[in-house]
């Protein structure tokens, strides 16, 4: 195993470990082993000290496949092949072939990714939907042909102080490694439906002092107009205070329009207004 991104099966050897200490623990137990066939008869307790030098192979990471080789070659091999116990994808090697190995320290790490988590941010007032259902659907613009079916396994219990914003996460199904870590998502929770006006979202232009629109009035000029915003998608945007229904919104062009009047302007439509 040299580089992260591969495939590892359970059973695989990933890594082989020169160490003295194991040599010695090695060459303990072979010693406990040949006192244990001379005395055990007459002292129990060889039996005992053979078991624990047993033991301190096990906890080095050998296997009984590689005890039982050991008993029977009669000699100390001085490195150590070790093999996963999991399959998984490499997700970091912390070290290259030479290197000291500290005590303790990781040498690779493995992640599962049969099943993804994707990462969405809810604010306060989206939480309500997370009552109704724990459903969710995932879309992920790599595919864009498809769309997942996911749950919400975690919702973070604090909020993030400077937006107000609570982290969720959904777990979605990749059996066949389709998906990688990193990916983009759009997921969509699905409530109670309602009558609501909305708008497509693009056509909403947010700056520090909220959301606004261009509306198309009846005699053809434009009119910049704040707006309250409520639920929202990737799609469309529920409007909360500001339009009535049947009121032209401009979707294509809206942010050619304010940079306009900005550039003729010289200041934001929007400007000291308050919602």
């Amino acid at each position: 195993m040299r580089n992260a991104g591969e495939k590892v099966q359970a059973g695989q050897a990933v890594f082989e470990l020169y160490s003295e200490e194991l040599a010695s623990v090695q060459q303990d137990y072979l010693l406990a082993l040949q006192s244990k066939k001379r005395y055990a008869d007459t002292d129990p307790n060889f039996a005992h000290i053979a078991d624990a030098s047993r033991n301190k192979l096990v906890l080095w990471g050998m296997t009984d496949k590689q005890i039982g080789e050991l008993e029977q070659r009669g000699s100390i091999k001085n490195t150590l092949t070790f093999y996963s116990k999991y399959s998984g994808v490499a997700t970091e090697v912390s070290v290259a072939e030479g290197d000291y190995v500290a005590e303790g320290s990781p040498v690779l790490r493995l992640a599962d990714l049969r099943t993804l988590w994707a990462e969405a941010q809810l604010y306060v007032s989206d939480l309500p939907f997370l009552n109704q259902t724990n459903e969710a659907l995932v879309e992920i613009p790599s595919f864009s042909d498809r769309k997942l079916r996911g749950k919400v396994s975690f919702v973070n219990p604090g909020l993030e102080a400077s937006s107000k914003i609570v982290m969720i996460r959904v777990e979605i199904p990749n059996p066949g490694g389709d998906y990688q870590p990193g990916l983009q998502a759009w997921i969509t929770l699905k409530g109670k439906v309602r009558n609501a006006i909305a708008v497509p979202t693009n056509a909403l232009i947010q700056g520090k002092d909220g959301a606004t629109v261009w509306l198309k009035n009846a005699d053809g000029a434009f009119e910049n107009r704040m707006v309250t915003m409520g639920k929202t998608n990737r799609d469309f945007t529920e409007i909360m205070e500001g339009l009535q229904a049947g009121e032209v919104v401009v979707v294509s062009g809206a942010y050619l329009l304010h940079s306009e009047f900005i550039f003729k302007k010289g200041t934001d439509p929007m400007s000291g207004h308050n919602m």
